[in-house]
């Protein structure tokens, strides 16, 4: 799966799940997160978070 991060001061970065869990532990708590748990902790601080679909991955 692949996501869109979306820190809402204009910088958007693509990544897949690991790289979500490791942007999400930044600002939660613990090393080990789930993939929710990232997800919510970047939500926390403001950012959005996006899976993208399948034509919006091969469009990169």
């Amino acid at each position: 799966m692949r996501f869109l991060i979306d820190t809402g001061d204009g910088f958007r970065e693509r990544v897949n799940e690991q790289e979500l869990i490791k942007w999400g532990s930044s600002f939660g708590i613990g090393l080990e997160m789930t993939l929710s748990e990232a997800i919510e902790a970047l939500e926390n601080v403001g950012y959005k978070v996006k899976q993208l679909k399948e034509k919006e991955i091969l469009g990169e």
